[in-house]
């Protein structure tokens, strides 16, 4: 079967986002796999200084009214063959920019002219808005059928175009819409996760195109990404500053201080680090981030590392941040592969707190490299990472479902409390680094889909079957060091240090920063609603004011009754010991005095009678108060503040 990838990013050659990731490393595992697949993108002007290129093209057309040529080369670090098609469109030493509407157009139909004419595939595999108008031209070709990968459907194009005058796709907004042109003529449609496959077709995430999302959904479907771990393998990285694996953790340490060092950050070991790799939009949750940092970080020992580029706003806001906190915060306004390796490799936690998500790529990178996500549980990130439960030591992050700045607060909370607790954190560790995101189970899922559009079954041979079976088992052996003892020797140690953590320390910082976080100021209004925040604050305040008065009603009952219960039983004994001394002694002089021995026993009585009376110790309660004690009822127990605050946390709703 021959198949053509085509799209806009191939990483890692050109690549800015998760698009380059998976059409570097999808046809790598086809490949593999052995299929006779190949990949199309253009020929940018920054790629000679990153790959050697031919001179001579392979191949010459028009399209458009325009000349262009195809230059053919190899993916790097594979045998993929790899076609540039070259424009004087694209010589610029940039992947978008404000004419990319038209050079994308021009692109998908200088593609479309190379599938007719150069070499021929079965099945051509587009991606994303910028190759929508390749299944337009190529639906009533024979003998070659398309998918259409919707990556990210917030990004549609910018605006009219190449078709402007076709009125026959009545899904087009705003005029032409090459993301809507691609979901409507493509054979099968698919994207980046199945979270995110049901929630493109509805309001909420549609983009305005949910009804067409809806309509075509027997031909949508939703197959995770998976990362190349091959080329992310922290036991082989040698970008990073020590290559380790899940069984010699202890050497990751000297990436936290490599980090530290190339950026700026106090060097200590013990810091709580926190990582961020990309792109400063709304998308990605960054105004959360900057509502509750201060809080967070007036509280730990905590240090935060950001690699990225974006919107003005964030990149201001966040350069504010690391002015105020000079060695704790250190943000990078750019992108730097090797950066980007580092920082996964020496964060404790990666923040991923999305406002919505069709997969996600750093947190599978973060996983690999042993750093703890802590993720939004949106589109992909809820199919990566799971809850993570400390009592059964199950799940691999640490999961908030709501977008509010408080949720997110107390996830960071515990992730910080479980960072303290160094035996549990390991294994947690452990777990990641030993999640299978490779490409294979999902190239499965695509081959099934490329059979089914060519005629064949929808189905892996026996064959194909056992070697996914075989690279999977493959990417899951560690080089270097696994002997079990060691692993267990590590948690042992480390488990000695964790015995020595203070609960009551724990949960007076909790109480800390989340009776601080009800002063959160907003970074854009219309960002956060202070309602929840109000809310909670109220119900705590008349919570605490009615236990308060139930303590002191059942303290009082209780010390009345047990006062009360204490003086009449030392009366009885008193009154028995003195019937007994009279029994026993029976001499002549006690006897010929009884009214004497009686006239005393009688004004003890009325003597203990009177100091009861005195001291108001008969109780002051009702009979159904009186029981609820007698009976032990809940209620006679009254938590104190720190355990309300405790009690608060492990309510909150975040299991899976």
């Amino acid at each position: 079967m021959r198949i053509l990838f085509v799209g806009a990013e191939v990483a890692p050659l050109a690549k800015a986002g998760g698009m380059g990731d998976v059409i570097g490393a999808l046809p790598k595992v086809l490949h593999q796999l052995g299929y006779d697949v190949r990949i199309l993108m253009p020929y940018y002007g920054f790629l000679d200084d990153k790959i050697e290129i031919p001179s001579e093209p392979i191949w010459k057309s028009n399209a458009m009214s325009q000349e262009f040529s195809v230059h053919q080369t190899t993916l790097p670090k594979s045998n993929v063959p790899l076609y540039l098609l070259k424009h004087h469109s694209f010589a610029p030493r940039r992947i978008y920019g404000d004419d990319e509407y038209w050079r994308f157009t021009f692109f998908s139909n200088a593609a479309a002219e190379f599938a007719w004419n150069c070499w021929k595939p079965n099945i051509i595999h587009c991606h994303d808005w910028h190759t929508g108008m390749i299944p337009v031209w190529m639906h009533e070709t024979p003998d070659i059928t398309t998918v259409f990968t919707i990556h990210n459907l917030a990004y549609q194009g910018p605006g009219r175009g190449f078709i402007e005058h076709h009125s026959w796709c009545p899904w087009y907004m705003d005029g032409d819409n090459a993301m809507a042109a691609g979901i409507k003529f493509a054979g099968r449609i698919t994207t980046v996760s199945p979270t995110y496959a049901q929630q493109i077709q509805t309001p909420a995430y549609g983009e305005r195109l949910d009804g067409l999302l809806s309509y075509v959904n027997q031909n949508l479907v939703g197959i995770l990404n998976g990362i190349d771990m091959d080329v992310y393998n922290p036991a082989e990285d040698q970008l990073i500053y020590q290559t380790f694996t899940p069984y010699t953790l202890e050497k990751r340490i000297a990436n936290k201080i490599g980090l530290q060092e190339e950026t700026g950050l106090e060097i200590n070991k013990e810091a709580f680090v926190m990582g961020m790799v990309t792109r400063l939009v709304e998308q990605k949750g960054i105004d959360l981030i900057l509502q509750i940092l201060d809080r967070f970080m007036a509280h730990t020992n905590s240090q935060l590392v950001v690699l990225g580029s974006g919107d003005h706003y964030y990149e201001n806001q966040l350069w504010q941040l690391s002015a105020r906190y000079p060695g704790r915060v250190s943000v990078q306004i750019l992108y730097n592969d090797v950066l980007s390796r580092r920082i996964f490799a020496g964060s404790d936690v990666f923040l991923m707190p999305s406002r919505f998500e069709p997969c996600g790529i750093s947190q599978l990178f973060a996983m690999r490299y042993g750093c703890i996500p802590i993720v939004r549980r949106t589109g992909g990130l809820g199919d990566t990472v799971t809850f993570y439960d400390p009592i059964h030591q199950e799940g691999t992050g640490y999961c908030f479902d709501h977008y509010e700045p408080l949720d997110l607060l107390v996830c960071m909370i515990r992730a910080w409390e479980g960072f303290r607790f160094k035996a549990d954190w390991i294994k947690l560790q452990q777990r990641c680094m030993n999640q299978d995101f490779s490409w294979y189970k999902s190239a499965a899922e695509y081959i099934k889909i490329y059979k089914e559009l060519s005629g064949e079954p929808g189905q892996l041979t026996p064959e194909e079957q056992d070697k996914i079976n075989a690279l999977i088992k493959k990417n899951l052996t560690w080089n270097g060091n696994t002997d079990e003892s060691l692993k267990e020797q590590v948690i042992e140690d480390q488990t000695k240090h964790d015995n020595e953590i203070s609960e009551q320390e724990s949960t007076e910082t909790q109480t800390d920063i989340l009776q601080e976080t009800t002063n959160v100021e907003e970074v854009k209004p219309e960002s956060l609603s202070s309602d929840r925040t109000s809310e909670v604050e109220d119900t705590e305040k008349e919570e605490e004011k009615n236990s308060n008065v139930e303590q002191i009603k059942l303290e009082n009952s209780s010390s009345d009754l047990s006062s009360l219960e204490s003086k009449n039983i030392e009366k009885e004994e008193e009154k028995n010991s003195n019937v007994e001394q009279i029994k026993s002694e029976n001499t002549p002089s006690d006897l010929s005095s009884p009214e004497n021995k009686n006239t005393e026993e009688e004004g003890k009585k009325n003597s203990n009678i009177e100091q009861i009376e005195s001291q108001n110790l008969l109780p002051k309660t009702n009979s159904s108060e009186i029981t609820s004690l007698k009976t032990g009822d809940e209620k006679s127990t009254m938590p104190t503040e720190n355990m309300r605050a405790t009690i608060s946390l492990s309510q909150t709703n975040y299991s899976d």
